[in-house]
């Protein structure tokens, strides 16, 4: 009962830990597509 518990667990861990990489992986991208964007305008 208790190991199934614990890989249940560990489960949800690593699916929120891959969610939390997926966010910061899109904010990351954003970010840097709006600076380039930001650039582009200025350097014009």
């Amino acid at each position: 009962m208790a190991k199934k518990e614990g890989k249940e667990l560990a489960t949800v861990k690593v699916y929120l830990n891959t969610g939390i990489i997926a966010a910061l992986v899109g904010v990351g991208f954003i970010a840097s597509t709006l600076i380039f964007g930001v650039l582009v305008l200025v350097l014009k």
